[in-house]
């Protein structure tokens, strides 16, 4: 009885062991032993079908699919996977490129200051109209001055201001209404006129009498000219100012006595 209890014993392992191998070949193939995965070979016997890549054997191996969502990756820390190669260089190039970024713009768009220039032309009147008797003078002048824009970006001029004083009195201002644009990084020259009378109610009438005299030094006189130009840009209104004192002349020549000719008659 124990002969044949030994002898069964037997054959049921190998029957066994028959069924392990052909399941084995039919469905993983040839599985790596316990004792490769604990030696110091970090190779692995490659599996031949109803496998997936092994996660964590730098592509030397398989796992069966079944257990694919079973199995758990143990990576150690000495893993070179774990020490991003390039990350340092990543992050300094997106600081570098924001940093350059934030600065074109800022120096684009930081807003510069613009500039009113005169050359302080001599101011010669036109449209003269002197009478002594009444003490009365009036006539045009024209003055002109340079709008500089540094930006880059235009600027759209809303309007120009110009008064002018003459001893201590403000004779006249006038605003001008026109709308003008300045493209970035250029100049353009404005022309602003504005009558100047002098009569009994700003007690400058007495001039009447040096309008008439060719002398130069006689009837020319230096004034005190404000021009003030208000501009938007990128939705922001700013005004600019720019104060200057020029020579004026009242000498009309012919055209003067013409019309004193004319009302006297």
């Amino acid at each position: 009885m124990l002969i044949n209890d030994n002898t069964m014993g037997e054959e049921r392992q190998r029957e066994n062991s028959k069924i392990l191998r052909s399941l084995s070949s039919r469905s993983y193939g040839s599985v790596s032993t316990i004792d490769d995965i604990t030696s110091g070979d970090s190779g692995y016997t490659e599996l031949l079908c109803g496998s997936v890549p092994c996660p964590t054997c730098r592509g030397l191996g398989h796992v069966p699919k079944e257990l694919e969502g079973q199995l758990i990756a143990l990576i150690p820390l000495s893993d070179k996977r774990l020490k991003p190669r390039r990350t340092y260089l990543y992050v300094g190039l997106a600081v570098f490129l924001c940093l350059t970024t934030a600065g074109l713009l800022v120096f684009f768009i930081f807003p510069r200051d613009v500039q009113l220039k005169s050359q302080r032309p001599y101011l010669h009147p036109s449209q003269v109209y002197v009478n002594v008797s009444e003490k009365f003078v009036s006539f045009f002048i024209t003055n002109y001055f340079t709008m500089i824009n540094e930006n880059y970006f235009p600027l759209l001029v809303t309007g120009v201001e110009m008064s002018v004083q003459y001893d201590t009195q403000v004779i006249n201002s006038t605003r001008n209404q026109s709308v003008f644009s300045i493209p970035m990084r250029e100049k353009k020259k404005h022309y602003v006129q504005i009558q100047i009378t002098f009569n009994k109610v700003n007690q400058l009438g007495y001039i009447a009498g040096s309008c008439l005299n060719p002398i130069r030094w006689v009837h020319e006189m230096v004034m005190f000219f404000q021009l003030t130009a208000s501009y938007t840009f990128l939705g922001h209104g700013e005004e600019t100012t720019l104060t200057t004192y020029q020579f004026v002349s009242c000498y009309g020549g012919n055209e003067t006595y013409a019309a004193i000719l004319s009302r006297t008659s």
